[in-house]
């Protein structure tokens, strides 16, 4: 996909020209798309949040060093990204403050999981969260998020085959995690 068919394309050159409201529309776009990234990434709902705000304040003071070389959301996924990290190099991050289940963000609320599911999905958060964030990212797209390779690839700003190498390392990399535990 080139520039000009990007869905962002017109509202990247709007913001670009000094068009605030042009930020809106972006973030009516992605808003939900980036919180859910950013919220399996770090497992942590109001850590997320403020990422995810913290990504669209990077866009807005930061928009004039794009240029539509790729889709403007691999541009976007990767200030996301690059906050993640930070965050992992946080004191917070270090300290274990992020101990929500990453699986609980897809259970309704109010549901209670059985002990022994609670504790698979422990084990499978705790799994997730020790894969390098290079194999992590990939597959929390494509797998917790439902991407296709190819829209993951996008957003990463890589190929569709080194998102498809990266989740098979992750998922080799998970059960040899699980067969251990």
């Amino acid at each position: 996909m080139d520039a000009s068919s990007d869905p962002d394309h017109a509202d990247v050159l709007a913001l670009q020209a000094g068009d605030d409201s042009a930020l809106s529309r972006i973030m009516e776009r992605h808003r939900d798309g980036v919180f859910g990234f950013i919220r399996r990434m770090t497992g942590h709902d109001a850590d997320a949040e403020e990422l995810a705000q913290e990504t669209f304040v990077r866009v807005y003071f930061q928009i004039d060093k794009y240029r539509p070389r790729s889709v403007f959301a691999a541009w976007l996924y990767r200030i996301a990204r690059n906050l993640c990290l930070d965050y992992f190099r946080s004191r917070a991050w270090k300290e274990g403050a992020c101990n929500e289940s990453l699986a609980s963000g897809g259970m309704e609320a109010g549901m209670d999981p059985a002990p022994r599911d609670t504790e698979i999905l422990e084990r499978l958060k705790a799994a997730v969260e020790s894969l390098p964030v290079r194999l992590r990212e990939p597959l929390v797209l494509t797998a917790l998020e439902g991407h296709s390779h190819a829209e993951a690839a996008r957003r990463l700003g890589i190929s569709s085959k080194a998102v498809e190498a990266k989740c098979h390392r992750a998922r080799a990399a998970l059960r040899k995690t699980l067969e251990k535990s």
